[in-house]
């Protein structure tokens, strides 16, 4: 009975992590370059355009504007060749490293708890206090097993934070005058 309930803990604790890994990505919208009419240019993905209202994410957040904010709006496509398209590796869910380390860490000290009851028990079989020792036996089964759930959930958890994700981005070159001599800088949009 008792290796039922460890296996099914086991295997509980594998599927938690796996609604995490169903989240679809949102479809790809088109990349733009926004000239705004007080001078200033923002660079991201069109993901709405109507007669009265342009939204555009860049850098993850959602900028909107009306049509009399906005000069001009131009596809990279339209930027000619200069601009490269490049391959990037993503690590969206990097946050759930923050759940291997807790994890990890419950882990090692349930492992460590484990030891030190099995220690005890020792001494107390020793002694001949066998009530207390059987006490302790279990105890130390019980860390053992927690301690491995925490082992898994904190492998489970890296796996989600180290699923990649590839993603292209467009490198466009920009032109700037710094103190008088022009100078060509490539900048990277993410």
């Amino acid at each position: 009975m008792r290796r039922w309930v460890a296996a099914l803990t086991a295997v509980s604790l594998l599927l938690n992590s796996l609604p995490a890994l169903a989240q679809t990505t949102p479809p790809a919208a088109a990349e733009v370059r926004l000239y705004l009419t007080d001078g200033s240019v923002v660079t991201g993905q069109l993901i709405s355009r109507s007669k009265d209202l342009i939204v555009v994410r860049s850098q993850e957040k959602i900028f909107t504007f009306e049509p009399t904010q906005v000069e001009k709006i131009v596809t990279p496509e339209s930027l000619g060749s200069g601009a490269r398209t490049i391959t990037v590796m993503e690590f969206p869910y990097i946050s759930f490293l923050g759940g291997t380390v807790a994890f990890g860490l419950l882990s090692w000290v349930k492992f460590d708890t484990a030891a030190k009851s099995n220690r005890e028990a020792d001494l107390n079989k020793e002694k001949k206090v066998l009530a207390h020792a059987q006490k302790l036996r279990d105890k130390a089964d019980r860390a053992i097993m927690l301690g491995w759930g925490s082992a898994l959930l904190a492998t489970g958890s890296m796996a989600v934070a180290l699923y990649p994700h590839k993603a292209t981005r467009r490198v466009f070159p920009e032109l700037s005058l710094e103190t008088g001599a022009p100078i060509l800088l490539l900048s990277y949009s993410f």
